[in-house]
This record gives structure tokens, C-alpha cells and sequence, in this order.
């Protein structure tokens, strides 16, 4: 009987650990095996005791094999349960939490909009953010002049209030997005103090090629020296001779100084001090000036500028040639090119200089955003084709958010398609509609 007490004793206390213990009875039974110790000493001088006494033996190590395997498993079980909770209440991986905005969103934007530098887009992006807030426009006023598309001022043109549209009584413009020659004293006349001035540039000579194709500029130059200008070799064959073919009389022309035209220079500003002297206006009076070449770089620097939403600057590149062909050049073209328009290289070279230092001076965790921001650009981009939403979890920059069709909308709009709601949004004259605004093709002095 104690070889039986003994096996019940390991089995039960091993198989059932997790049980209720009965602390008498455990007791009680310790001393009846303590009682027939001296038996289990006699019982090893005899073969037949000893048989027993190994079978027991045996039985309670199979036992307790049984018994760590059963709580292996409880455990095993215990983990599954556990992880299948915290899988579904809890994100696997925790994202830190979004930083807190620590300056009130900018909602009076000038944007001085430079000819072919990419500025279609930062056009789109402040217009689409000036929309969703339904913020007044400055627009060009098509009551009294026939002007471009997207036009309130060209070069040469003298700007007054009447080159926009007014604004009901008691409010203010906030967004200006088409293109108009900048004029300090304008600007500050109709905008409101706190307004943030930008703008983008881009290297002059890539500024050349995409003007030449952009404005198909080659049948003007064919035209004028039929069986001499080379269309196989247009830059080269321009170069050669850019007086000859841009010999409208005027140091600004769409591939001559186009850049520093926008920005309000004029001919007297080739003196050197007149132009260092304007340089530095402009130098003070912009708070960025973009560049097309750090184009993503720029954006996250404008987000944080203005305190908007990382959401505020996804983009899809307007008027962008997806088949632009390769014009050949020579590093002599470069050259004879840097003589012919010599402001848009000596501006270019100062604000591209300048927002290197910027971008120099910048911390691990700026390139950590522009990283995680170029990322969801393919995202973008990739479920806008099929108008998808993106739902874009939280971080340490923002907040979890989504992209929506609607937003995919709104990042594709050509100007054809914003003008009108700008209008509408806008104004609410009795007398202007979206029927009767003029579209035409854009005509530039070449």
C-alpha cells in the first residue's frame, strides 16, 4: 500500500499542479510514507519487492514526463491566446506618437508663379489647400482684360487693383497662385501683412530645353532661317547665333532671363549694383524660394514653414513632358548660354547657394521625414491611379490620416478644371460664371 500511496502522491501533485491543495491531507499522507520507510528498506533485500518498486519508479517518471509536457503545452496555449489579443487590439508595431504642431497653420500664401520650373504643381498643392478651406483667391479679372489663362500681369505690364477681381467688403485675399511679375509695393497693398511670399526656380540652362519644347519654340527658329537652323541639333544651332533668333529687342523673352522676369526684374537691373541691390529685396521679402532640382527637399521645408499637414504637399507633377526627346549640347553651349542670360544664372546661383546651406544645416530627423514622405509619394500616386484610398497610419510628423478619390481628384486638376471652381468658391458676382471665362493659348515673345 505505501508503493501506492507513494505513486498517487508524485502523480497527483505533478499532474495537477495548478489545483486546489488540500494542505491536511498532503500532510497526512507525507507521514504515512515517512511511517513505511523502514518497510521500503526491507523490501530492497527482496527480488519480488524490488520488481515492484521499479515498476513504481517507472510509473512516476512517466509521470512527470506527462506532466511537464501538459504545461509546456498550457503555456504554448497561454502565448497563442495572448498574441491573438494583443494582435487584435493592438498594432504590432507602436508608432510614436505625432508631434505636436507648435505654430497655427499659414493660410495667406503669395506664390509667385515662374514659367516652366515646376511651378504647376506648387501651384496645385496651395490651391488645393486654399479650396478644401475655402480661402479667397486672388484671380485675374476677366470683366476688363482678355488676358491668359492663368495670367494677372505679363512682363512690361503695369499692375493696379483692377488687374483682379475685388472681394466682398470686410474680407481679405489669401491665396495667390497664378502667374503675375512680382511687385513689392502691389502685393503689399492687397495682401494681408502676415503673408508668406515663395517662389521656385530652376537651373537655366534645363530651363531653356523644356521652354524649347514646351513652347515649340523650333518652328519660330525654322522660319526664320529656312535651310540653316539645324532642328537635329536645335540648342547648338541657337547658340550660334541667339541675337539672330531672339532678336526682339528686349533682354527678357520666355528663353532669356524668363525666371528673373517673373520675379520683376527689368532692363535696368543688368547694371551689376542695381541688380545685387534687387537681389537683396527679394532675398528679404521671400521667405523660400524653392528649387526645381530639390523639388521634394523644398516641399517638406514649405510644410514646415507654414505649419501645414505632410497630407498638404502629396503631389502628381503638372504639365510635365513624359515625352520629351533628348537635345544634344555641348559644355560650350553651357557657356554661350550663361552670356546670353546672364540674371537667371547669377539668380539661380544665389537662391540654389542659399537653399544648399539650408538644406545643409538641416538635423537627422528633416531626412527622416523626407524619407518616410518621398515613400508615401509612390503610395500616392500608386492608389490615385485607381482612385484608391490610402489610409496612412500615424508617426512622429502626423497624425493617422487619409488620402482619398476626392483628394486624387484635386492632385490631378489642370488649371482647365480649378480655374472655375476658383471663380466660384471665390466670388459671388452675379455676372461671373465659368461660361464666360476666355481660354486661350498662351502667346510669349520668343
Amino acid at each position: 500500500m505505501s508503493f501506492i500511496r507513494l505513486f498517487y502522491y508524485i502523480f497527483t501533485k505533478l499532474w495537477k499542479p495548478n489545483g486546489r491543495r488540500n494542505i491536511g491531507k498532503q500532510k497526512e499522507m507525507l507521514l504515512e510514507i515517512e511511517k513505511d520507510h523502514r518497510d521500503l528498506r526491507s523490501c530492497l533485500l527482496r527480488t519480488s519487492c524490488r520488481r515492484t518498486l521499479l515498476v513504481v519508479l517507472a510509473l512516476s517518471s512517466l509521470a512527470i514526463s506527462v506532466a511537464i509536457l501538459k504545461s509546456q503545452l498550457q503555456v504554448h496555449a497561454f502565448r497563442i491566446t495572448a498574441f491573438e489579443t494583443f494582435k487584435v487590439f493592438t498594432p504590432l508595431r507602436q508608432e510614436p506618437p505625432p508631434r505636436a504642431s507648435k505654430c497655427p497653420p499659414a493660410k495667406n500664401v503669395v506664390f509667385i508663379k515662374t514659367h516652366k520650373t515646376g511651378s504647376s504643381t506648387v501651384a496645385n498643392i496651395i490651391s488645393r489647400y486654399g479650396l478644401v478651406r475655402k480661402l479667397n483667391f486672388a484671380l485675374p479679372n476677366r470683366a476688363i482684360f482678355q488676358r491668359h489663362l492663368n495670367h494677372i500681369s505679363m512682363p512690361g505690364e503695369v499692375m493696379t487693383e483692377d488687374c483682379i477681381y475685388p472681394i466682398p467688403d470686410g474680407q481679405e485675399y489669401n491665396i495667390v497662385t497664378h502667374h503675375a511679375v512680382y511687385n513689392r509695393t502691389f502685393f503689399q497693398q492687397i495682401m494681408p501683412k502676415n503673408s508668406t511670399y515663395i517662389t521656385i526656380l530652376r537651373e537655366p540652362f534645363s530651363h531653356l530645353k523644356s521652354a524649347y519644347e514646351y513652347y515649340k519654340i523650333e518652328k519660330y527658329f525654322v522660319a526664320k532661317a529656312p535651310g540653316t537652323f539645324d532642328p537635329s541639333n536645335p540648342i547648338s544651332s541657337f547658340l550660334k547665333d541667339p541675337y539672330f533668333y531672339s532678336s526682339n529687342g528686349t533682354n527678357f523673352t520666355i528663353i532669356r532671363n524668363s525666371q528673373s522676369a517673373d520675379l520683376g526684374f527689368r532692363e535696368e537691373h543688368l547694371e551689376t549694383t542695381r541688380f545685387q541691390e534687387y537681389l537683396e529685396t527679394l532675398d528679404k521679402d521671400f521667405s523660400l524660394v524653392m528649387i526645381l532640382e530639390y523639388f521634394d527637399e523644398s516641399l517638406l521645408m514649405l510644410k514646415r514653414l507654414l505649419c501645414w499637414e505632410l497630407k498638404d504637399i502629396f503631389y502628381i507633377p503638372m504639365n510635365e513632358n513624359s515625352r520629351k526627346r533628348i537635345l544634344p549640347y555641348t559644355e560650350e553651349d553651357r557657356m554661350l548660354y550663361k552670356e546670353f542670360s546672364p540674371l537667371d544664372h547669377a539668380l539661380y546661383s544665389f537662391f540654389r547657394s542659399k537653399f544648399a546651406s539650408m538644406l545643409k544645416s538641416q538635423n537627422k530627423e528633416f531626412f527622416d521625414e523626407l524619407s518616410h514622405f518621398k515613400s508615401l509619394l509612390k503610395e500616392v500616386r500608386f492608389n490615385c491611379m485607381f482612385g484608391n484610398t490610402l489610409v496612412v497610419k500615424a508617426t512622429q510628423w502626423h497624425s493617422e490620416f487619409e488620402f482619398t478619390g476626392e483628394d486624387c481628384r484635386l492632385a490631378n486638376m489642370r488649371l482647365r478644371d480649378a480655374v472655375g471652381m476658383l471663380y466660384g468658391q471665390s466670388f459671388t458676382h452675379q455676372h461671373i460664371t465659368e461660361s464666360k471665362i476666355v481660354f486661350r493659348s498662351e502667346e510669349y515673345v520668343i
